[in-house]
């Protein structure tokens, strides 16, 4: 072991992040003989409160299992192509490696004691669909058709699943619980309130992992690797003023995911990709609540109008891809005139149920609790009482007070608003979108006062960018040559992206998370 640093714990394997790719990584590893520890930078839970909200608990829970995995590749070669995104060789491997190991997530994740679910476990956001098919071979498990570009070549093989709801869990949290179990089964330590700050390195070699535990610092000793499963850039003002745009960028995912992953694989030397991509959708954002909220059922007794108070969209829109219609920058008027831009919808859908999603923040299941886990009202009159939601008797009177906010840069003009919303209306008595082919059982007019109106922001659950690995999910650096000792997984450095379909991450995290483990356990042990 090396005796020039005050090494305070020592591990085979170390594991910074306790998220669901940390966790799978942590349970791999574990499995193939290592000695494995997990540092966490929030606190642990208690039994009043949810302090440790990782991403994978805050899902919806779905993951990817492809029903055909040729399909799947040219699925995923082809989202590339349409973002104008290449793919080379090294790429190509690693889209069939993935989609391959994809494939094996359902028999793992019962092999630790998962039930997959069928349409009763779905994530309330998915709830109305009913493209339920039959259950894979050997497994009881029931999955959806879930592709978000259906019409791209290889789409028909997407297929999502979910962990089976309990009295106490549903979703990502649901899925959390599973793996957590698995992590306690095998008496694997997580050491809570431990910040990792830097990568301790000696001959570009990776040694271990410094940073500071209840205010105090620590050194761990990793005598086989690091693996890196700390989370995106989501809360970090400064990576997202310099990695992302439209700004500003709203998320609903972790608050604990500030960058620190992306700092400690550039000290080491890594090369980065995918860092202006997004699992990208719109969010409602309040100051008073620290993170966003989702939004459902937007494309229901609804339309969304941009700063003029012109429609500009189908509000049925890919579930994450949206927030890239968002980022078209007028240079003439100097802003973005859409961010924000506004969910206008009348007393209709104010009854249809919460304007949130249940992810994120949102209506948490029975079991986490905590500040940022806030109960949006059913009728949304909550909401209304906080001002988060605007009302008026009239059209002209939502506009003129949407006229009145500085963040629509004096560009509203409520005569736009109305004349969109007659629009609208008469193309949902016709039956039929001429503007934006809505599909016509979504087209319900916008005729029953009062009218109410919600700033919409870009955003979404996580970022996609970090550091770039290789198919053992070994960091590269620049020239594609692997750090030693160094591993990385989750949506830090995500194989997707500027184009995400939804159930992509959490495949990702269990499928490359076993990687990353069992690479990582494998590796010399450097004493």
């Amino acid at each position: 072991m090396p005796d020039r640093i005050n090494w305070t714990e020592e591990a085979d394997v170390v594991v910074v992040g306790y998220g669901g790719a940390g966790a799978v990584t942590a349970i791999s590893a574990a499995d193939a003989g290592a000695d494995v520890l997990i540092l966490e930078k929030q606190p642990p839970d208690t039994a009043v409160s949810t302090n440790h909200t990782p991403s994978t608990r805050m899902s919806g829970g779905g993951f990817i299992v492809p029903e055909d995995t040729e399909k799947a590749i040219a699925y995923f070669k082809n989202l590339r192509r349409i973002a104008n995104e290449t793919v080379d060789e090294e790429e190509e491997r690693m889209i069939r490696f993935l989609c391959g190991q994809m494939g094996t997530n359902i028999p793992w994740l019962e092999s630790i004691g998962a039930v997959i679910g069928g349409k009763e476990s779905m994530s309330p956001t998915f709830a109305h669909m009913d493209m339920l098919h039959a259950p894979l071979e050997n497994s009881a498990a029931v999955g959806i058709y879930d592709s978000d570009f259906p019409d791209v070549p290889g789409a028909e093989a997407i297929r999502v699943f979910w962990v089976q709801k309990t009295d106490d869990f549903r979703g990502g949290a649901a899925l959390f619980k599973v793996l957590t179990n698995a992590v306690e089964k095998r008496n694997i330590p997580v050491l809570w309130n431990s910040a990792a700050e830097r990568l301790v390195m000696e001959n570009g070699e990776v040694l271990g992992v410094r940073g500071v535990r209840n205010g105090e610092p620590f050194a761990v000793w990793a005598a086989r690797g690091v693996v890196l499963t700390c989370g995106g850039f989501e809360h970090s003002e400064f990576m997202k003023r310099n990695y992302l745009r439209p700004l500003p960028i709203e998320f609903y995912g972790n608050p604990g995911n500030t960058g620190e992953g992306v700092n400690m694989a550039l000290e080491a030397g890594a090369a980065l990709w995918h860092m202006n991509c997004i699992s990208y959708r719109v969010t409602m954002k309040f100051p008073e609540h620290p993170i966003a909220f989702g939004t459902q059922h937007h494309s229901q007794m609804s339309i969304f109008v941009d700063q003029r108070g012109n429609r500009f969209s189908n509000e049925r829109f890919k579930p994450h891809a949206f927030g890239y219609e968002l980022a078209g920058y007028d240079c003439f008027a100097q802003c973005y005139p859409r961010v924000p831009c506004f969910w206008i919808f009348d007393e209709k859908r104010r009854k249809l149920g919460p304007l949130a999603s249940r992810h994120g923040a949102c209506n948490p299941p029975k079991g986490v609790k905590g500040a940022i886990h806030y109960i949006w009202s059913e009728d949304n009159q909550a909401e209304i009482d906080r001002g988060w939601v605007l009302k008026a008797g009239t059209l002209e009177e939502l506009g003129a007070m949407l006229a009145a906010d500085p963040d629509t840069h004096g560009l509203m003009d409520v005569d736009n608003l109305v004349a969109a919303v007659a629009r609208y209306n008469g193309f949902c008595r016709d039956g039929e979108d001429r503007d934006f082919h809505r599909v016509k059982r979504g087209l319900e007019p916008l005729t029953d006062p009062p009218y109410y109106a919600v700033k919409l922001w870009p955003g979404g659950p996580n970022t996609q960018g970090g550091p770039m690995r290789n198919i053992r999910c070994q960091v590269v650096r620049p020239d594609g040559s692997p750090i030693p000792r160094l591993y990385a997984c989750g949506e830090l450095g995500s194989f997707f992206g500027m184009l995400y379909n939804g159930g992509g991450n959490l495949a990702e995290c269990l499928a490359m998370g076993r990687v990353a483990g069992e690479n990582a356990a494998r590796e010399s042990n450097g004493e």
